[in-house]
């Protein structure tokens, strides 16, 4: 309660004296310079006094490396979905989809694109079927290679 008491006290006195200040600047481009001064004073009026305190009014750190690492997750599981989706439309079902991508400035590219096929299906033609529908260079192997 003291601290209150002891911040409210020193804006009162800094207000008063900025007040006093401001009717004693000239008037034109020194006075705006002079206004600018007291205004910094005022605003630090305000915020010094509580560095003083045990005020914790530090921010969480983000891990951004956390977060990459998410988001390139995020990524390929709808690069995944994608080219799975695609598959199952094209009749290739049954497709395992493995993705690799690098994320920088934010534009995506994709390192590369495995597909795991059961038997039964040419590794050519769905290699083939991925690069005409969705312009990619996929690695293709048949389950269990």
């Amino acid at each position: 309660m003291d601290f209150i008491k002891e911040w409210t006290y020193t804006i009162c006195i800094t207000l008063i004296i900025s007040i006093f200040f401001s009717i004693l600047t000239p008037k034109g481009n020194m006075g705006k310079f002079y206004k600018m001064i007291l205004s910094v004073f005022i605003f630090l009026s305000f915020i010094l006094p509580l560095a003083d305190t045990d005020i914790d009014i530090s921010f969480p750190s983000i891990d951004i490396v956390e977060q990459q690492d998410s988001q390139k997750q995020a990524y390929e599981g709808t690069i995944n979905a994608n080219v799975n989706r695609t598959l199952t439309e094209g009749g290739y079902d049954g497709c395992r989809v493995e993705s690799d991508i690098i994320v920088k400035d934010n534009e995506i590219k994709i390192q590369a694109l495995k597909v795991y096929t059961p038997d039964g299906y040419d590794k050519e033609q769905i290699h083939h079927y991925i690069f005409d529908k969705l312009g990619i260079v996929a690695e293709v192997y048949k389950i269990g290679e």
